[in-house]
């Protein structure tokens, strides 16, 4: 089900760019269901109504992650085997700016090994942000924080400082988070190791929890 795309521009970063050194493959391009995980995240947030993405890979991953195509979807790439997610997410940052799009109102983030969530948390999330655009938004289930998160395009410049993850943002504004409910033990599930992905059933959702 494709939900209507919110008035307020919402640009998501999904990095995808990691070792998956726990996996021992790169997880990114593990099926889940129909589709690989990478693609999972990028199609559910399509059909949430993000107004577009970049996805943050390495160039040698790009055709075996299978991700849809059209004017939404867009691709940067992080070759440097030793960085960080946060290296990735300002390089998306990045190519939203060279692509124009830093007139953004917001910023989605979610790394691509979280397969799980579904559209309508993603859907739930963009609300929130658009009824109230100067928050951070974050994601919880059952009281734990997870994803996505959506901070204003604003903060961009802080995200450029950031020393650490993208946890340090909201550690820097307490005050402006504002966290969103969703029935979604998706948003607090990333995989990581074989046995977690084990943990998936075919169409990808979790038989072990």
């Amino acid at each position: 089900m494709t939900h209507a795309a919110p008035p307020t521009r919402i640009w998501a970063v999904v990095p995808a760019a990691g070792m998956s050194r726990r996996m021992g493959r790169p997880k990114q391009l593990l099926p889940v269901g129909k589709s690989t995980m990478a693609a999972r995240v990028v199609t559910a947030l399509l059909d949430a109504g993000v107004t577009g993405l970049v996805i943050v890979t390495r160039e040698e991953l790009l055709d075996a992650l299978g991700l849809p195509t059209g004017p939404r979807v867009h691709v940067a790439f992080n070759e440097d085997t030793e960085s960080e997610m946060i290296d990735s997410i300002r390089i998306g940052i990045t190519a939203l700016k060279q692509r124009n799009q830093s007139s953004s109102d917001g910023i989605l983030v979610v790394p691509a090994d979280m397969p799980l969530i579904s559209s309508m948390s993603f859907a739930t999330c963009l609300k929130a942000f658009v009824a109230d655009p100067q928050r951070i938004v974050v994601a919880s289930h059952e009281g734990r924080r997870g994803h996505p998160i959506i901070f204003p395009a604003s903060y961009a410049s802080v995200v450029d400082e950031l020393k650490g993850g993208l946890r340090e943002l909201l550690d820097r504004f307490p005050g402006q988070i504002g966290i969103v409910a969703v029935d979604d033990p998706g948003s607090t599930r990333d995989v990581n190791t074989p046995a977690e992905y084990d943990a998936l059933d075919h169409d990808g959702s979790d038989r072990g929890h």
